[in-house]
């Protein structure tokens, strides 16, 4: 039987439009919704807070220089004849280092020696003098000689009253007395001008031999400052002068010449200049002779000296231009790795916290209320805590003076994803978690392998614990005091 066109044209529409009725149905706008997925806790790190002991620790700037510095200078003049170093090498007090021309200096000592003679000549001649002697001698002759005259006087007296003798001899007899009384006077006063000069003669003779036995010991000081010696032990720099130059006064704008310094390397000094302010502290580091330790700038970077020093020095003036004063620290230098003049920082313990609470540095964030830490409360929500920080960081630990107690779970890790009130998975933090060590069946046997232990990095997470801030006890940080 043949089935009409327009029958089989109805039924197509049909069949289309139920076809359409169904993918309609199907599709997901018309399916029934489902319920919104809720994002899981963010996992944080936690560490908790502690009491430690921390230094407070200095870097200040410093100049080396020498702890003994010699610049040897010519003191007489004349002509190098001789060098007795290399330059740069180390040398001994009293080594002989420069020598001048001696020549003119042996033959002023050679003079000077014959005027010392010849003075210690003139001293025995004053000491062995007889004018005293003399004197005396002639005093003894007039005053016989004036009581000779006194007997002839007294007898032409009694011949005149005799009139055995005339008045001329008796008045010949009175003058011949008083001219042996007046020379009997003169002798006494030559006499004593004798013995005045015999004391004065031998004390200005003596003083001529002083003096010249000063001219002695002058010579023989510009005949010992021709050998030059060196005064301290130490290297020596580069000669300022050769063999052949003339040196000494007067050279150089009449001034002494400068021919080689030496310098003490081993120990050596530190100058620091410090600010007057820290007077007091600076001075019981001193006193108590505080250790140091000293960088210096090197080829990869700075490279810190291996020998620790001491502070040892404050002087005695604070610098009115720049309010600070000097300060020095002692320095060992055995294998002369420093030389003076190089700037180098030092680091010093001033002082030291005792039992501070610490949490590290990250844990700590910047607010407009000041600083503040993300904390763990009891119901495992995070909370913000305002503290007291101190700008003091040591080994990655930063000092809180109020706000927080030791133990309290502080995060440190995954701060950006979380906000007050916000519940959170906690572990241990990275920097808390210990190494794990491989067990015996995890130990390689073959000879000469070993199994690398697992970094902070690399440790295995701890699964996350519901029960909140519990899951971070005793994910205490490392313990770096001492």
């Amino acid at each position: 039987m043949k089935i009409p066109r327009s029958f089989r044209r109805e039924s197509a529409r049909r069949l289309f439009l139920t076809a359409a009725t169904l993918a309609w149905a199907a599709s997901p706008g018309c399916s029934k919704p489902e319920a919104p997925r809720v994002p899981p806790p963010p996992l944080v790190g936690v560490v908790e807070s502690r009491r430690m002991d921390v230094p407070i620790i200095d870097t200040p700037n410093g100049t080396t220089s020498a702890m003994e510095a010699v610049t040897l200078r010519a003191r007489v003049r004349g002509f190098i004849t001789e060098r007795r170093f290399e330059e740069g090498s180390f040398v001994k007090k009293g080594d002989l280092l420069f020598v001048i021309d001696e020549e003119p200096y042996k033959v002023a000592l050679d003079s000077a020696l014959a005027k010392q003679a010849e003075a210690d000549a003139a001293v025995r001649k004053a000491e062995q003098s007889k004018n005293r002697e003399i004197a005396a001698a002639k005093v003894a002759l007039d005053l016989a000689q004036l009581n000779l005259k006194r007997i002839e006087e007294r007898r032409a007296r009694v011949l005149l009253t005799r009139n055995a003798g005339s008045q001329e001899d008796l008045d010949r007899a009175e003058a011949d007395r008083k001219q042996f009384e007046a020379q009997v006077e003169a002798d006494e006063a030559n006499y004593d001008q004798a013995v005045a000069d015999y004391d004065i003669g031998i004390l200005a003779a003596k003083a001529q031999l002083e003096a010249a036995k000063a001219g002695v010991r002058d010579a023989q000081l510009d005949l010992g400052y021709c050998r030059m010696t060196s005064p301290i032990d130490g290297r020596i720099g580069v000669a300022q002068v050769k063999v052949g130059n003339l040196v000494g006064p007067g050279q150089e704008g009449g001034g002494f010449t400068d021919l080689a310094t030496i310098q003490q390397l081993d120990p050596l000094s530190v100058d620091i200049r410090v600010s007057s302010r820290y007077l007091d502290r600076a001075t019981q580091l001193v006193q108590r002779q505080a250790t140091v330790e000293l960088t210096r700038p090197g080829v990869e970077g700075d490279e810190q000296h291996p020998y620790m020093g001491q502070l040892y020095f404050i002087d005695n003036f604070i610098d009115e231009t720049t309010s600070t004063f000097l300060s020095k620290a002692r320095i060992p230098n055995p294998n002369d790795s420093l030389l003076p003049g190089e700037y180098v920082k030092l680091k010093m313990e001033i002082q030291q916290l005792k039992d501070v609470v610490v949490v590290p540095a990250q844990a700590v964030s910047e607010s407009e209320s000041g600083p503040v830490v993300y904390v763990i409360d009891k119901e495992g929500k995070v909370a913000i805590q305002s503290v007291q920080a101190g700008l003091t960081t040591y080994q990655g630990m930063r000092v809180l003076f109020g706000g927080l107690e030791a133990g309290v779970p502080v995060i440190v890790e995954g701060l950006q994803m979380i906000r007050p009130g916000m519940p959170v998975t906690v572990q241990p933090a990275t920097l808390a978690r210990p190494v794990e060590t491989p067990t015996k069946s995890e130990t390689p046997t073959e000879p000469g392998t070993a199994t690398k232990p697992e970094t902070p990095a690399e440790a295995k997470p701890t699964p996350p614990s519901p029960a909140g801030p519990k899951a971070a006890e005793g994910a205490h940080g490392t313990d770096d005091r001492g």
